[in-house]
């Protein structure tokens, strides 16, 4: 339920009450307080009642520049309906004018945004330098990203073109800005070198893109059921988001092409994803604009659908390539892994030390007995090079082992 608070100029609030019993309101729903300094008009309310009895109020009466009128709204806390069946039925969701206030205190180039952008990029691309899991996450709970891409998908919805630009250029600057300080630190902090987190980053796949649909969607229902539980949604997206930009900052610095196609591929993807999950989801919750926005709103619902599915789809293209090749597609050192334990026998490859494939050629490092036969040898290159190829060429580098029983006899 919402809860509206209208208050009127002395007499006003007769008309405001006319106005709700032409929209249908039941008598219960609403109370009419009168005095001489003014009118204060209470209207509890299911959700989806809200967007139609706020327009026609506004359309009625000028709240924006009359000093004796003004209108809050707000969801309280706990409800106890008179009327529960009819309470269960219905859908809830934030009012219209609820979203905008989230989108256009989330769209400000505020002294706050820059500083938790600047103070999650350096945490994030310390994180990835460092290799450290946790720190990236810390950094995730800061970044102030999920209410930029919201209101992007909040100007398209309602066909708010101000509301649209506005979330573009916040999410561009705090793309700047995670970008810029991650080429910084990784030019100022010495040896930096490839990790695990940064390598992950580099290499995007199609899991990649399902996690930032999910969280997307996820964001965008928790917004529009109750804007304040999208706080803990918002940390999932940023992970799509703010350990990436600072991977193609990193990548920049250190002149690494892969790494800032990859990151830039992951990037834009996780953006796309984001967008059109967020989209559906308010469309689907109801969410619609003022009836002069509406033909604007349609067409650019329409168009931006189209954009953002074509975009997803052709970015699976080469996602597609990228997991097959990471997730699905048997790597050379497992191929020669598995030859060695169907013809070794050694499950828990003691004797195996280490297996390396580079440039056709494979090292295997051994510990055997100085009197194996080399039969078994040329048996395990053999299969080797049936899996990867004749041209392969296979070197056995072998740690000769001796048996001893004890107690050591003294010589």
């Amino acid at each position: 339920m919402q809860v509206v608070h209208a208050t009127f100029a002395s007499g006003e609030g007769k008309d405001a009450v006319d106005l709700l019993k032409n929209l249908g309101v039941e008598i219960e729903d609403y109370k009419l307080i009168e005095s001489e300094t003014g009118d204060l008009l209470i209207i509890n309310l299911l959700y989806h009642n809200v967007d139609i009895l706020i327009d026609k109020l506004k359309d009625r009466f000028d709240f924006t520049n009359n000093v004796h009128r003004s209108l809050i709204i707000f969801t309280p806390d706990t409800i106890i309906p008179s009327n529960k069946e009819k309470t269960k039925k219905e859908d809830y969701r934030a009012t219209r004018e609820t979203i905008v206030t989230y989108a256009k205190e989330n769209s400000e180039m505020s002294s706050q945004l820059v500083f938790l952008a600047v103070v999650a990029a350096i945490i994030a691309t310390l994180g990835l330098i460092l290799d450290n899991t946790p720190v990236i996450v810390g950094a995730m709970i800061i970044a102030p990203v999920f209410g930029p891409i919201a209101t992007m998908a909040i100007g398209i919805v309602l066909g708010d073109l101000k509301l649209l630009v506005k979330g573009i250029i916040v999410e561009l600057a705090i793309m700047g800005i995670a970008i810029s300080i991650g080429g910084i630190f990784a030019l100022i902090i010495p040896n930096v070198s490839m990790t695990h987190a940064l390598q992950v980053r580099m290499l995007p796949t199609l899991p990649d893109l399902l996690v930032a649909l999910a969280a997307g969607g996820a964001g965008a229902y928790a917004l529009i059921t109750h804007v304040k539980s999208q706080q803990l949604v918002g940390v999932v997206i940023a992970a799509a988001l703010i350990p990436v930009m600072a991977t193609i900052g990193v990548g920049i610095s250190l002149a690494n092409a892969d790494m800032i196609i990859g990151a830039l591929l992951l990037l834009f993807g996780n953006l796309f994803a984001l967008l059109l999950a967020i989209i559906i989801v308010f469309y689907v919750k109801g969410l619609k604009p003022q009836w002069w926005y509406e033909s604007t709103a349609n067409k650019l619902i329409k168009k931006s659908l189209i954009i953002l599915t074509l975009s997803v789809i052709i970015l699976t293209l080469p996602l597609s390539v990228i997991t097959y090749n990471q997730m699905i597609k048997e790597e050379p050192e497992d191929v020669v892994r598995k030859i060695y334990r169907e013809h070794f026998g050694d499950e828990l490859e003691s004797r195996l030390f280490s297996i390396d494939v580079k440039d056709k050629e494979v090292d295997l490092i051994i510990y055997t007995p100085v009197d194996t036969d080399k039969h078994y040898f040329q048996l395990l290159a053999n299969k080797i090079k049936e899996k990867l190829g004749e041209d392969y060429k296979v070197i056995f580098e072998i740690i000769p082992t001796q048996r001893l029983e004890t107690p050591l006899q003294s010589s």
